[in-house]
C-alpha cells in the first residue's frame, strides 16, 4: 500500500502503475551484482510507475526513517522504511530502479515456499451450519465498504439484511419493520450515537440478539461496556468466515435462551 501510494503521488499529471508477481530463480551471477541477494527460488513482487523518478542522491536515502521528498504534511518518511523492514523480516531484499523523468520500479524478492494445498471437503461442510435460513438482520454500519461487504456475504448465505449507515436510519427501519428482527448487528462507533446505546433503545421490552463490531482496538470505553454486558463482539477487519460464525452464534445463543 505504501509503495502504491508513493507511485500515485509521483504522477501528479496521471500515469500508469504496474503491479506484478513472478517466480524467479536467482543464480550466483546475479548475486555478484546485487549485494543482498542470495541464490535460490524467490517470488518477486514489483511495483512500478511512470512518474517523476528519482536521482541517485535520493535513492541512497529513501529507506531512511523520516526521510521524505514530499511537502510538509503530505508524508511522514516512514512508508518506505516500513516496506524495507517487512521485506527484511521475511529474509528478502529490495531492488530499486529509477531515473529522473523515467519513473520508478521497486522489486521485492521473497523466499519461495512450495507447499501443496489440499482442499478439505470437511471444512466446506462445516461452514454449511453457519448459513442462514431467512433470519432478519438489522445492519448498522457507517463505513460504506464494510457495509457492502457484510450485505453481500450475509445475503448470499441465506440472511435477510436491512442495512443502515447511522442510528437515525436504523430507527426508521426498525419502526417500519415493527421490530421484526432476529439480530441487530452494529458498529460500536456510529456518527450520531453509540451502537450499544442504539441497541438498548431498540431492545427495550424485547429480547433481540446483538452483535457489535469495531476497528478501534483501543476503544476501551466501548469495549468495556461490551464485556461488562456480555455482548458478542466481532473485531474489524473480519473475514467472511468470521462474520458468518459470529452472526450464527449470536442468533442461536438468543434462541437457546428463549427455549
Amino acid at each position: 500500500m505504501n509503495l502504491v501510494v508513493n507511485a500515485r503521488d509521483a504522477m501528479p499529471q496521471g500515469g500508469r502503475i504496474t503491479i506484478k508477481t513472478e517466480n524467479v530463480q536467482i543464480d550466483e551471477e546475479y548475486c555478484k551484482k546485487v549485494g543482498n541477494a542470495r541464490p535460490g527460488a524467490f517470488a518477486c513482487l514489483s511495483i512500478s510507475d511512470t512518474g517523476t523518478g528519482m536521482d541517485a542522491g535520493t535513492m541512497e536515502r529513501i529507506f531512511e526513517p523520516f526521510f521524505t521528498t514530499k511537502e510538509v504534511g503530505k508524508g511522514t518518511g516512514l512508508g518506505l522504511s516500513v516496506v524495507y523492514g517487512i521485506v527484511k523480516q521475511h529474509e528478502g531484499w529490495i531492488v530499486v530502479e529509477s531515473a529522473p523523468g523515467e519513473g520508478t520500479a521497486f522489486k521485492m524478492y521473497l523466499p519461495s515456499s512450495y507447499v501443496k494445498i489440499e482442499r478439505k471437503t470437511a471444512e466446506k461442510v462445516e461452514m454449511e451450519k453457519y448459513k442462514g435460513k431467512g433470519e432478519r438482520i438489522l445492519l448498522v454500519e457507517d463505513q460504506d465498504e464494510v457495509r457492502e461487504f457484510a450485505i453481500e456475504v450475509l445475503k448470499r448465505n441465506g440472511y435477510a439484511v436491512f442495512p443502515s449507515e447511522n442510528a437515525r436510519k436504523a430507527r426508521e427501519l426498525f419502526d417500519r419493520e415493527k421490530g421484526d428482527f432476529d439480530l441487530v448487528f452494529s458498529d460500536i462507533v456510529l456518527p450520531d450515537v453509540s451502537g450499544v446505546r442504539l441497541f438498548e433503545e431498540l431492545n427495550s421490552g424485547r429480547d433481540l440478539s446483538a452483535l457489535f463490531s469495531s476497528g478501534y482496538s483501543r476503544d476501551k470505553a466501548g469495549l468495556g461496556v461490551i464485556k461488562e454486558k456480555n455482548y458478542r463482539f466481532l473485531q474489524k477487519p473480519y473475514s467472511l468466515q468470521a462474520l458468518l460464525v459470529a452472526v450464527r452464534e449470536a442468533i442461536d445463543s438468543n434462541q437457546g435462551r428463549a427455549q
